[in-house]
């Protein structure tokens, strides 16, 4: 078939390599003049690496494998810590830290060089029984069988084909940023969650001195963003490392990014037109689950239309209703654990290292299509 993907994202050059590898002629359109280099970095979990890991694509060359996940107060006690070279183990895939330009660039790679077209933005999505035609903004126009919005939140696949509201705000935002770091968290395996009672902070070493760092804290629309200043003087007497990551970061570090979260629909498309990634189920990066969900998504969509040569809508529809349960159970358990972080609940007690390993475990393959349970 002639597959129309529109976004090169993450999840629309996983999708490309997928579907290319199964036959099908592919072409991904991109509104951006080039491949994104913005974005921070990205904690691909083990269900993210096994889908790369089946479409052909592997990290073992960028970003920086994590070995523990660890959760402290504000005051430096430990709350809980999971041991992820364990679930790693359990999971047989690893999990992983790399800047998101890499993860891009590395999938991109894989794809053959005429496959991807850039400065080509999405205006209108018409679907007839036997094809489906794209208009662009520059006057230009291209005909599939298929087509794949992939084109993120504020996705113009998913306007032409569902209608309905886009995102809408939690009541949260992160402050973030990629920084190269001479401290110790920058150089090790682990990543440090800090919980405090109102705000919440991360500390995730990406690889090659990089330190991948946000703050969290609750934002409504019309409220002027934070300033640096802002956050040293919020976060002062945290925990380390909180006060020399803020004291070494400039203000072109500091990224400002709006919670968001979909309504996940039961059907994603039309006859001919699905979605994946965060033009369907943007959520909260409470669990960092956003980038691996499009993955699995990327993975299953490719092996649903591996085969078709005809009409696709009964494979998409099986797409969708396949991802859309475990979807569901990410985006819930994101919007919930980002509303818990207005209470001191998760703050209270502290948790065994095998029960904190277990429960992400579990809640990996709960949330998962790729993975596939395995004896305990």
């Amino acid at each position: 078939m002639r597959v129309l993907v529109i976004g090169a994202g993450i999840g629309g050059l996983a999708v490309a390599k997928g579907l290319i590898d199964a036959g099908h002629d592919v072409a991904v359109f991109e509104h951006a003049d080039a491949l994104r280099d913005g974005g921070a970095a990205v904690t691909v979990w083990s269900n993210g690496t096994a889908a790369l890991g089946q479409l052909g694509v592997t990290l073992e060359d960028v970003g920086r494998p994590l070995h523990s996940l660890k959760s402290i107060t504000d005051t430096g006690r430990l709350l809980w810590e999971a041991d992820l070279a364990d679930v790693t183990e359990r999971l047989g895939s690893p999990t992983i830290e790399t800047p998101r330009r890499l993860l891009t660039g590395k999938i991109a790679a894989a794809l053959p060089a005429h496959v991807l077209h850039f400065g080509r933005r999405c205006i209108a999505v018409t679907e007839t029984s036997d094809r489906v035609i794209v208009d662009f903004a520059d006057g230009t126009s291209a005909e599939g069988d298929v087509l794949i919005g992939a084109d993120g939140q504020r996705s113009a696949v998913r306007r032409e084909v569902l209608g309905g509201s886009p995102a809408r705000l939690t009541g949260w935002a992160s402050w973030q940023g990629l920084t190269r770091s001479d401290l110790p968290v920058a150089h090790g395996h682990q990543t440090v969650n800090i919980a405090g009672r109102v705000a919440h902070c991360g500390f995730i070493p990406a690889g090659n001195g990089l330190l991948h760092w946000w703050f969290d804290l609750p934002w409504r629309e019309g409220d002027t963003p934070m300033s640096l200043r802002d956050l040293r003087r919020m976060f002062a007497g945290w925990a380390d490392p909180v006060r020399p990551l803020l004291a070494e970061v400039g203000p072109d570090d500091l990224g400002f990014f709006p919670h968001i979260r979909h309504v996940v629909p039961r059907v994603w498309g039309g006859a001919r037109s699905t979605l994946l990634g965060d033009a369907v189920h943007a959520m909260p990066p409470a669990v960092a689950q956003a980038a691996n969900q499009t993955l699995e998504d990327a993975w299953l969509l490719s092996h649903r239309l591996a085969d078709v040569t005809g009409a696709p809508e009964e494979a998409l529809r099986a797409y969708e209703q396949e991802r859309r349960s475990r979807v569901l159970k990410v985006s819930r358990t994101a919007a919930f654990t980002s509303a818990q972080r207005s209470t001191p609940l998760q703050r209270v007690g502290r948790l065994p290292k095998w029960i904190a390993t277990r429960s992400q475990v579990a809640s990996l393959r709960s949330g998962s299509t790729v993975l596939r349970p395995v004896p305990a």
